[in-house]
């Protein structure tokens, strides 16, 4: 069953294809929604490379390109996600098809407040915990994050350092779902890796 609550899950650039193509496969049996390929020092040749073996193995509409929005358009998958150093989404709207998504990563009510006034379809906040991809950075906790969610309608997705366990928290601060990076990329077993989050998920009883 689809739950409305969704579970993303970005690429590390640490992991070959035949890696990611396994992780993929086993993480959407499991119960994830989205996979963000994030693969900074790829080409865009590379990355269109990996959209279409990916979608092999997991459906198109469930994979966004991070920053690539040429690859984004031309491959037709769900859509693009933005960083700081990307296309404005603004411009990056110019380029992609109609109906595909964009997202952007933002750490501040400031930056969320741009964002939404470029018309993003979501946005990514974090890290809210203490991460493993960030150390020695503060986690930003979900007060602010709860204060966004309570301001705004578009759905926001936390990230960092996300547990099944920790799951709860994030919904309770009015997330649409959560991202998770090393809890399933780095899983012996991804499967039930994105299992246990999607259980977590479809457990919590909020609004």
């Amino acid at each position: 069953m689809s739950s409305t609550r969704e579970l993303h899950v970005i690429t590390s650039g640490r992991h070959s294809l035949e890696d990611v193509l396994r992780m993929a496969e086993a993480a959407f049996a499991g119960g994830m929604n989205f996979l963000h390929i994030r693969e900074k020092q790829r080409t865009a040749k590379e990355c269109m490379d990996w959209v279409k073996a990916l979608a092999n193995v997991i459906p198109l509409s469930s994979l966004i390109v991070n920053d690539r929005v040429d690859v984004a358009a031309a491959s037709g998958c769900a859509g693009a996600h933005l960083a700081y150093h990307s296309l404005s989404p603004v411009e990056a709207r110019m380029v992609l098809k109609t109906g595909q998504k964009i997202g952007r990563s933002v750490h501040s009510v400031e930056e969320a407040q741009q964002a939404i006034a470029a018309q993003v379809d979501y946005l990514l906040y974090g890290h809210i915990f203490a991460s493993g991809s960030k150390p020695g950075l503060a986690p930003r906790g979900t007060i602010e994050l709860a204060q966004m969610t309570a301001r705004w309608h578009v759905p926001i997705i936390g990230l960092g350092g996300v547990t099944p366990d920790r799951t709860a928290q994030v919904l309770e601060a009015g997330c649409a779902g959560i991202a998770v990076l090393s809890g399933i990329t780095d899983a012996t077993d991804a499967k039930s890796a994105a299992s246990a989050y999607r259980e977590a998920l479809d457990r919590w009883e909020g609004k």
